[in-house]
């Protein structure tokens, strides 16, 4: 990643991103927020089309809600991690629960963040900028 003269990293681009939530704005909404910073976004809206995604796709990030009409987010987390592919890939818990209890189970699930909706802007940036360092 990039340094710029005052210390700080640049913006990531050129990532590699999924966005997986069954309301079909937000996801859509999120994604176009991501091609707007130069990344090359999918979407999907429900787990199974999430796992077929990923496989063909490859991302380096997920922004996986944890709500899902045919299955939870915890188990396609644990569906993807078990893809040697995306073994640097960062999964991120996008939920509307902030509960100890649902922080334990993302972590067991194989996220590496859990994040409250709505997400703030600088935080997923963040993120952003360690997914690319991943790579």
């Amino acid at each position: 990643m990039e340094q710029l003269s005052n210390g700080k990293s640049a913006v990531a681009t050129g990532l590699k991103i999924l966005v997986v939530d069954d309301n079909v704005d937000a996801a859509s909404m999120f994604a176009m927020l991501f091609q707007i910073e130069g990344h090359d976004v999918r979407t999907a809206f429900n787990g199974a089309d999430a796992i077929e995604s990923a496989r063909g796709f490859t991302p380096d990030a997920v922004f996986l809600d944890i709500s899902l009409p045919d299955m939870n987010g915890y188990r396609v987390a644990e569906q993807l991690r078990l893809m040697p592919a995306l073994g640097k890939a960062m999964l991120v818990a996008m939920t509307g629960y902030s509960d100890d209890d649902g922080q334990d189970r993302s972590r067991k699930a194989g996220f590496d963040h859990h994040v409250v909706k709505p997400a703030d802007h600088e935080l997923v940036k963040s993120l952003l900028d360690e997914a690319a360092c991943r790579k």
